[in-house]
């Protein structure tokens, strides 16, 4: 054989490559951050991409090609809080390439187009759950650890029932439900603004394909105090959401939740809630043990559409994080934009002279969503900035709880 057609045993391996589980685990060799070219999304959404509104809230995108959809991804309008300001969120809820049309770069085109539309239709920010090692190329980083809580059954018995009794959940506790949801998650970043209108109560478990039990707590006069909702997986007690009027109610929803667990045999009970949610507060003295799992990709992850109107509508929370008065000027490779403060007032607007400080869209993501802080990304060499800019921006985006409830997911 000629040296020209000698192939090491490394090249064999990787030409062999042929289906999508491949090419991931190809990719899996490697860590891949997300992607940080240079980003033109107002550019309009190609001829050949067709938009059909599903209502209430969702769109779907699809590729055409010769008449035929080849390529397609459906997206959910929500409101996201962001501390206690909300933003316009896109919910990627399904990406999906026919299997005839496969590996010839239509899913790379319907992803960069439904970023164009995004931006055309007025989003700040866009989210998804979804497989690892695909969309951090579109810009996506993860923006969510998974925090998981274990009490022992025998523990939870510990506590004294203060008289409240359970009820399936039904319509007419609707009004209860999304009152304490919202009261209860109050200033905390990354629930979605559940609008009665619209959303689907409980519809899912920790993953898709499992059922989400909701029952509610009641007073003596019928009046719900309290809820909470577990996974109806089998062999598990897991819980993903608890709703409150009162701390009163703590006691007997955990005994109800040791209860379930205790009918399977079970030692331990899980929940997967917020790390500052106040139950897991009442918990702690009883023994608790914590597990916090922050992944490379996958799972919760966000990316910017619009920096300016994304920090404008945050501005009101970041501006008493500032002392004094300055300014700051943040570019990405998507926008630039300035900041300037005084009194604890912040303005955005357009870049000045003074010091700047450069990253990538997604970057600045993860500081918006609390995730990761400044100081962090400039020790990756993610951040380029001075260490008087990168200690205002750990003043501006710290580090703090963030949760995205499992029933909410798309």
């Amino acid at each position: 054989m000629s040296k020209s057609k000698r192939t090491s045993r490394k090249d064999r391996q990787v030409r062999r490559v042929s289906g999508t589980d491949d090419v991931i685990a190809e990719n899996r060799r490697q860590f891949l951050p997300p992607a940080a070219d240079r980003e033109d999304l107002d550019r309009s959404p190609d001829a050949d991409i067709e938009v059909a509104a599903m209502p209430p809230k969702r769109h779907k995108l699809s590729l055409m090609v010769g008449g035929e959809a080849v390529s397609s991804v459906e997206i959910v309008d929500f409101r996201q809080q962001i501390g206690s300001q909300t933003l316009r969120m896109a919910g990627i809820a399904g990406v999906e390439t026919h299997k005839n049309h496969r590996f010839k770069g239509y899913a790379r085109r319907i992803m960069v187009n439904s970023l164009r539309w995004m931006r055309r239709e007025g989003f700040d920010v866009t989210m998804l759950f979804g497989i690892r090692d695909f969309y951090p190329k579109f810009g996506y980083a993860v923006a969510f650890g998974h925090v998981c809580f274990r009490i022992a059954v025998r523990d939870a018995e510990l506590v004294t029932p203060t008289g409240y009794r359970f009820a399936d959940y039904g319509p007419r506790y609707l009004k209860a439900a999304l009152a304490m949801y919202h009261r209860n998650n109050a200033g905390r970043t990354g629930p979605v603004f559940r609008d009665p209108k619209h959303w689907a109560p409980f519809r899912k478990g920790i993953q898709w394909g499992v059922k989400a039990v909701c029952r509610m707590a009641l007073d003596k006069t019928g009046k719900a105090a309290g809820y909470f909702v577990y996974d109806g997986e089998p062999l598990k007690a897991r819980i993903v959401e608890v709703g409150f009027t009162t701390p009163a109610v703590f006691g007997d929803i955990l005994r109800a939740a040791g209860k379930i667990a205790w009918r399977q045999r079970l030692e331990q009970v899980e929940f997967i809630l917020p790390e500052d949610d106040a139950f897991i507060g009442f918990c702690l003295p009883l023994g608790v043990r914590k597990e916090v799992e922050y992944r490379r990709d996958g799972s919760g992850m966000v990316r910017m559409i619009n920096i300016p109107a994304t920090l404008k509508a945050i501005a009101a929370d970041l501006g008493p994080r500032t002392h004094g008065s300055g300014r700051l000027n943040i570019r990405t490779n998507l926008d630039n934009v300035g900041l300037s403060w005084s009194a604890g007032r912040l303005k955005v607007g357009e870049p000045t002279n003074g010091p700047s400080v450069r990253m990538p869209q997604w970057a600045l993501a993860q500081l918006i969503y609390g995730y990761r802080n400044a100081s962090a990304l400039a020790a990756n060499g993610i951040l380029k900035a001075s260490g008087r800019s990168v200690a205002i921006l750990d003043e501006m985006f710290p580090v703090r709880p963030h949760f995205f409830h499992a029933v909410d997911q798309f």
